[in-house]
């Protein structure tokens, strides 16, 4: 059946508790208690700490995003700066090979006429030295006074080609 304990066991337990409870009341649980307040604002202290590193780690990311952001309009701006300046060289060897091929027609023409021109002299004067010795031949005579001769050669092809 029931097992029932004796008033006397129940009286000493009821005391012993007593005298555990007071003498743990005065001695242990204070400084339990301090133990368990001062891990609980450990605790706390930590979770805000965690807090304020996820806020940080979250503001980082938005910087990140930001500097991002940042280097790829750089890097586009500085791809068009760079077309922009190829673009301008290669005009510039253009403009600046049409100018030189400009001035090596030019200066050719320049030859090409004053190498005309000389033509033109060395023909004369050699048409002027066949007609005096034509004449000289048909006349039969001997010129004497050639560069007479020559002076009026040259006037009379002069006159023609005025002519």
């Amino acid at each position: 059946m029931f097992l029932l304990p004796h008033l006397g066991t129940i009286i000493w337990t009821t005391i012993i508790f007593g005298i555990v409870a007071f003498i743990l009341g005065k001695y242990a649980w204070k400084p339990l208690l301090r133990a368990i307040h001062e891990r609980e604002r450990y605790i706390d202290i930590s979770l805000r700490k965690a807090k304020s590193a996820r806020e940080m780690l979250s503001n980082l990311k938005q910087e990140q995003e930001v500097i991002l952001k940042q280097t790829r309009h750089n890097k586009s701006e500085l791809l068009k700066e760079g077309t922009v300046q190829r673009d301008k060289i290669i005009a510039d060897a253009k403009e600046k090979a049409r100018t030189d091929a400009e001035k090596i027609i030019a200066d050719a023409h320049k030859r090409v006429q004053k190498e005309r021109e000389e033509a033109l002299v060395d023909m004369r004067k050699q048409i002027t030295t066949l007609s005096i010795d034509i004449a000289t031949k048909v006349v039969g005579a001997d010129m004497k006074d050639k560069e007479r001769h020559e002076q009026m050669v040259k006037k009379l092809v002069e006159d023609i080609e005025l002519n």
